[in-house]
């Protein structure tokens, strides 16, 4: 039976343990501090007590300190009161530990206003140095009724990098970064805060470091939290232990390259049968527009000018951004593209031209199915019918806008479809309550909702997918252990001699590695030691089983790996992140790449969704997923139906 590890946590204390180390405090503010904003409440508690660890909780500050420290914090503006370590509830305890690992694991983790950061890699802006963690702590899960791992991608930034109003400046926790631990440190003075410069390219995902060398992948979500857990067993050994949590499949299905395509062929399908795209240049170069002339397109397509651009048929405009027609003293002519009545889709000149030439096949293959499969969602949403995938019978999607602002109430999203037709609407809470349908509400604060109902049925039955922003993750120690082998090789290379030992085993002689081992050899006669670039410039892999016998061999021999493939052996870290996978036990779901080939420097992993309803709802919501167009040739993780909604909504805001 498949399964997967995922970021939900067994966290079990020994509280004998913990009292002969430990003392927990719980902490009263004069009423006078009422009125003191947060950062500086946290201030004054953390003077008055010099804690190990400080953490909000349930309304109240509460401090972990070591039991050696033997006198009892006092300060005229905080009370303390101690608090058995058996009194206090699974969350209160593993939050303040995970705040602990600030100070205990400081060449790791650090600490700053009440929160926890893995230091992960610093990257350049220009010409400052951005700082790029991870903010760990634990969380609730009603659903699933656990605790679990919560990150969240937090970057560092010099001041100057932050085009903020002065006061928004002068509010923010400064941080310096400390040169002798490799750490950031807070420091009123200091000239850094916490702000992600540039257009989204600092944020939570940049941390995947994609392209990197793949020993990279422990600088990731995954191995960083593999690290957490391990500093915390070490840290806090004898007191907790926290392990993930696994997840069994009750269900496993994966999908395969040729489901993927029998969908793009009825995406093209719908195209043509719209009288194909005609494309059009607005931007102030050609050279994007002329490269898409210079592709094979899987559709059927008409170059045109912008002053023979046809009102009937699906148009794609090459567009350039804002700044560069206001650099030119131009007006930014997007709008004028965009119609109601007819499905335009832009994409910007520097996208295409960007894109690096490659010697066999086509170059613009991704970015050209992606843009024929957005104009075939619209194209839809413009008939209000579903022609690429097809959905029978009576159901809505709904989405819960929340307000910006407490005095404004929230906004319904919802996609009627009825046997294969769809219509969008908006409204307000009332709407559900005068049909008598009651929607679930969320039970913490961090899940986000979808509802798909079953109109078909009286009273209308509801399926809820709840999304905790709780991860599958792949079972990676194996793998890790894999890549700190390859990493010690980095500088060792396979001697002469073992290779002269191999050529001799009679079992290879008629092989092709024969002949290019023979090669290699004779071409480098004064070399003793073949390295990694070597053996890639005799095109020596890991793949017959001639080449693994050589590599393998030398790895047992010696301890020096030069090559590995994660196929075979170490399948339970690919099928991690693989196919369509259900649990019934906790209800639970994910969806991952297809089976196969898979770029684990990476590192990613997929969320879990928790489906509350009847079983044939749940199993509708699944079905649903087996959709390979919304995310670019992977299974969706929503109902694709969603996708209609979120274009819906989209298409509203640009005719208004």
């Amino acid at each position: 039976m498949s399964r997967s590890l995922t970021t939900l946590i067994d966290l079990t204390f020994d509280f004998e343990a913990l009292n002969q180390k430990y003392v927990i405090y719980k902490v009263s503010l004069d009423k006078s501090m009422g009125k003191v904003d947060y950062a500086k409440q946290l201030s004054i508690v953390e003077r008055a007590s010099m804690p190990k660890a400080l953490i909000k909780h349930s309304g109240n500050y509460w401090v972990l300190r070591d039991k050696q420290d033997k006198t009892k914090p006092e300060s005229i503006e905080v009370a303390f009161e101690r608090v058995r370590f058996e009194d206090c509830d699974q969350l209160l305890l593993g939050r303040l530990f995970v705040r602990a690992l600030g100070k205990v694991a400081s060449s790791q983790f650090f600490s700053g206003l009440g929160e926890t950061f893995l230091f992960v890699e610093s990257d350049k802006f220009f010409e400052h140095t951005v700082y790029k963690c991870l903010k760990f702590d634990l969380k609730e899960s009603v659903r699933f009724n656990s605790l679990f791992i919560s990150m969240d991608g937090t970057t560092f930034s010099p001041i100057e990098t932050a085009y903020k109003p002065a006061g928004y400046i002068e509010k923010q926790t400064k941080f310096e970064f400390d040169m002798e631990s490799g750490l950031l440190r807070r420091n009123p003075k200091g000239n850094i805060i916490v702000h992600s410069p540039g257009k989204k390219k600092f944020t939570t995902n940049a941390i995947d470091i994609t392209g990197q060398e793949p020993i990279s992948l422990q600088k990731t979500k995954t191995g960083a939290i593999y690290q957490f857990v391990n500093l915390m067993n070490t840290h806090f050994s004898g007191g907790l232990s926290l392990q993930l949590k696994p997840i069994k499949a009750s269900w496993r299905e994966h999908y395969k390259k040729r489901d993927v395509e029998k969908v793009y062929q009825r995406i093209y399908q719908v195209i043509d049968d719209a009288g194909g795209l005609q494309i059009a240049n607005a931007s102030l170069k050609g050279g994007g527009f002329e490269k898409l002339k210079d592709q094979q397109w899987p559709i059927q397509v008409e170059f045109i000018e912008v002053a023979d651009i046809d009102a009937r048929k699906l148009l794609l405009v090459v567009l350039d951004s804002a700044e560069d027609y206001e650099k030119a003293g131009l007006s930014d002519p997007k709008a004028v593209f965009y119609t109601s009545d007819r499905v335009t889709q832009g994409i910007y000149n520097s996208t295409i031209t960007s894109v690096r030439p490659k010697a066999r096949g086509n170059e613009l293959s991704p970015i050209i199915d992606a843009v024929v499969k957005e104009m075939a969602i619209k194209q839809e949403c413009l008939l209000g019918q579903f022609l690429v995938q097809p959905l029978t019978g009576n159901y809505w999607f709904v989405e819960r806008e929340d307000p910006k602002y407490r005095d404004q109430e929230p906004v319904f999203h919802i996609l009627k479809c009825d046997n294969g037709v769809f219509k969008y609407e908006q409204q307000d809470e009332f709407y559900f309550d005068e049909l008598n349908i009651e929607l679930p509400e969320k039970q913490r604060y961090f899940e986000t909702l979808n509802y798909v109902i079953d109109m078909s049925q009286l009273p209308p039955q509801i399926c809820t997918i709840v999304h905790e922003e709780i991860a599958a993750i792949p079972d990676a120690e194996k793998l890790f252990k894999v890549l700190e082998h390859l990493k010690e090789s980095n500088l060792r290379g396979i001697s002469r001699r073992f290779i002269d030992t191999y050529l001799s085993d009679a079992a290879y002689l008629n092989d092709p590695i024969h002949g290019k081992l023979k090669s290699m050899l004779e071409t480098h006669t004064l070399q003793e030691e073949f390295y990694k670039e070597d053996l890639k410039a005799a095109k020596i892999g890991y793949r017959s089983t001639a080449e693994q016998a050589l590599i393998d061999g030398y790895f047992e021999e010696t301890g020096v790996m030069l090559n590995y493939s994660l196929k075979g052996g170490h399948n339970e870290y690919l099928e991690a992140l693989t196919g369509h996978f259900y649990d019934a036990e906790h209800s639970a779901y994910f969806v991952g790449s297809e089976k196969g080939g898979f770029k684990f420097s990476r590192g990613q992993f997929n969320h879990i969704r928790y489906l509350e309803g009847s079983d044939e709802l749940k199993q509708l919501c699944l079905d649903l997923t087996k959709s390979y167009f919304v995310r670019n040739k992977l299974a969706t993780v929503k109902p694709f139906p969603f996708k209609y909604l979120s274009e819906c909504r989209e298409g509203r805001k640009w005719s208004k």
